[in-house]
């Protein structure tokens, strides 16, 4: 087998694995479906038979009615005295009909051996189509008129195909002779039976409304309930709604049986009404499920392809992300130890111009020279100081607020070197702020003038001196409060127009950072600054 059909059926093992599954589940599903359906079929082709049965014997039951209905007449004009008239005929049929539950139309015709009509009766009613005297050759061929002739001399009962009469109904036509108790020969009568009492029976099935029946006789001619349609004059306007022909039901969809009535050959079919198959929703389910499930597993293989696409993809960038990062922190390494690097070589140029205004100091007679260069010192120390805290931290762009304060006092508490100014020194700086250097320089520088000020003319030799800084965030910028214990500004003197170099330089350094100095003397000397925390 080659290397890359080996490689890609070890890729797609478990597409190819579904994908066989599905298969054998569709062919034993197609399987058990062909076996359901053919159960299907078989029952309904038991149904049809069933139906189709039931039908057959039905009419039959009609016909042992008819049969009944027609021996009760010819006994009773058989075996009467003498030959009854219209009158009686007629009291004798209305009492039979309603014995066998006759209900359905019935015509007696008596006719005489030349073929007049001698009377016409129903069970309630006397020749209601003025039939009486009319001559029956005038409808019948002559090949009937011959068989009737010859049915006179005999003793049988003859039943001609259905017809149409002129009372409206179709009918079967029964003729037998009509003899006196002597024997002597008066013609023949011509009991007219309504096909629709016969047909009738089919439709009383519980499950008729499945089925279709079709009735005929030996020449093939079709009747319904209300019509033969042999071609002859319809007299009838209604139609029977359950005739097949309504339906359009393929020939082949009908099975038969023959029926013997009084030697009349009847034929009854039966079928399904519905020319397509009941739906079969077992299968129409099972099929519905099984395209569900394809389609599950389609999206479900497709989502994995994509996943897996994906997750290569993803695995790819994450080691190229990953490689950019370690050169990333290389080179933020590298840039961190040259960022300290600078502000090392800042903090050692500033202390070497501490050490060089040392040397001037020291070398200068002028006192005010020497206080001058102290003071530019501690300012440079705030700053430099700045820059040690930068290089000495992980972070190089922020800086603890507390910790440089706490350092920068002490710088200039010993800058003084004062053994009696020993002041409280309360720090209220929470430890989790950082201020970068943009703003940290300017703030160091006026802490540095407010400490420097107070050590030079707030700390004598009193047991309870001090100095506060705070410094807190309200709702939209920081806030810096500076107190001592010492005397602060006299009143007479306007805080804003000093000519002090510290106190100008202070409100310079608050510009720089948007903010505003504001100074009180009520209870303590203090100098509240707000101030924004400068990023650029």
């Amino acid at each position: 087998m080659p290397l890359r059909v080996k490689f890609m059926l070890r890729k797609f093992k478990y597409q190819i694995l579904l994908f066989v599954l599905l298969l054998i589940g569709g062919i034993f599903i197609q399987l058990l479906l062909n076996s359901q359906q053919e159960s299907e079929q078989n029952r309904l082709r038991t149904e049809l038979r069933k139906s189709h049965k039931e039908v057959v014997l039905r009419i039959e039951t009609g016909i042992n009615v008819y049969a009944t209905l027609v021996s009760s007449i010819r006994s009773f004009m058989k075996n009467s005295a003498e030959f009854p008239s219209e009158l009686q005929l007629q009291s004798y049929l209305r009492d039979l009909v309603e014995k066998i539950d006759f209900n359905d139309s019935i015509i007696i015709s008596y006719v005489d051996t030349a073929h007049y009509f001698q009377y016409v009766i129903t069970p309630y009613e006397l020749d209601p189509a003025n039939l009486k005297g009319s001559d029956v050759k005038s409808f019948r061929s002559d090949e009937e008129i011959k068989a009737l002739d010859d049915l006179m001399k005999g003793d049988e009962i003859l039943l001609y195909p259905p017809i149409n009469i002129r009372e409206g109904w179709a009918a079967f036509p029964f003729d037998f002779t009509a003899k006196d108790s002597q024997g002597e020969i008066l013609g023949y009568i011509a009991p007219v039976l309504s096909v629709k009492s016969l047909l009738s029976y089919p439709y009383k099935a519980e499950n008729d409304s499945l089925f279709v029946h079709r009735f005929s006789d030996a020449r093939g001619v079709d009747f319904s309930r209300e019509v033969v349609y042999d071609g002859t004059e319809i007299y009838n306007t209604e139609r029977d709604p359950f005739y097949y022909k309504n339906f359009n039901v393929p020939e082949e969809n009908f099975i038969y049986s023959d029926v013997d009535f009084y030697g009349l050959k009847l034929r009854v079919g039966t079928a399904y009404r519905s020319n397509s198959p009941p739906k079969n929703r077992f299968a129409i389910m099972t099929y519905s499920w099984y395209l569900f499930l394809c389609l599950f597993v389609a999206v479900f293989l497709f989502q994995n392809y994509r996943n897996n696409k994906l997750s290569k993809e993803v695995t790819i960038a994450y080691d190229e992300i990953a490689e950019q990062n370690s050169q990333l922190e290389q080179n933020l390494e590298n840039t961190q130890v040259l960022i300290k690097e600078v502000h090392h070589r800042v903090k050692n140029n500033m202390q070497i111009m501490t050490s060089l205004m040392n040397l001037q100091s020291n070398d200068s007679s002028d006192e005010k020279i020497a206080a001058v260069l102290d003071v530019c010192k501690g300012r440079i120390q705030s700053m430099a100081l700045v820059h040690e805290k930068l290089y000495s931290n992980e972070s190089l762009a922020t800086i603890k607020v507390r910790t440089y304060l706490q350092e920068l006092v002490s710088f200039i508490e010993t800058a003084f070197d004062e053994e009696d100014a020993s002041p409280d020194k309360r720090i209220n700086v929470s430890s989790e702020l950082f201020l970068n250097t943009n703003t940290m320089i300017p703030l160091g520088l006026i802490v540095n003038e407010l400490v420097t000020n107070s050590y030079k003319h707030a700390f004598g030799k009193k047991a309870d001196e001090w100095l506060s800084i705070e410094i807190y965030q309200n709702e939209t910028n920081f806030v810096l409060k500076y107190s001592d214990s010492g005397p602060g500004v006299p009143e007479h003197i306007n805080h804003l127009e000093s000519d002090s170099l510290g106190i100008e330089l202070i409100h310079m350094l608050t510009e720089q950072l948007n903010g505003e100095v504001r100074y009180s003397n009520s209870e303590s000397n203090t100098y509240t600054i707000e101030f924004e925390k400068i990023d650029n």
